[in-house]
């Protein structure tokens, strides 16, 4: 992980499996206010998003920063909590009407996350 790759990777891979994973869930079973264009997502399904990825991308992170196979202090947490609610934003966006599979959510929301991650953490 040196080289500051570790963090985006990191970001990339809980921001797809445990924000998309939470969103999925949630927004099934209590997602009624839908996201006007796409009534497929929901509200809180959204906030699932961004409360999953938080969790499990600053665990994961704090975790690997405890044993020193990366840096990052305490003071990175809002910057965190901004990529996750930016991958939210944008796995409710309708991208794959504009650019077909390549705007799928499995794509976008860990590229965007892995991007933001690398632009928004310190390394």
């Amino acid at each position: 992980f040196s080289g500051g790759g570790g963090a985006p990777a990191i970001t990339a891979v809980c921001v797809m499996a445990a924000g998309d994973g939470m969103a999925d869930i949630v927004g099934r079973k209590y997602g009624s206010v839908k996201w006007p264009w796409d009534k497929d997502k929901s509200l809180v399904g959204s906030l699932a998003f961004v409360a999953g990825a938080f969790a499990a991308t600053w665990g994961i992170l704090a975790w690997f920063s405890a044993f020193g196979l990366l840096t990052l202090p305490a003071s990175a947490a809002p910057d965190v909590l901004l990529v996750c609610v930016l991958c939210a934003f944008i796995e409710v966006l309708p991208l794959q009407h504009l650019f077909g599979r390549f705007g799928d959510d499995n794509i976008t929301v860990p590229v965007a996350g892995a991007l933001l991650a690398a632009l928004f953490l310190p390394h």
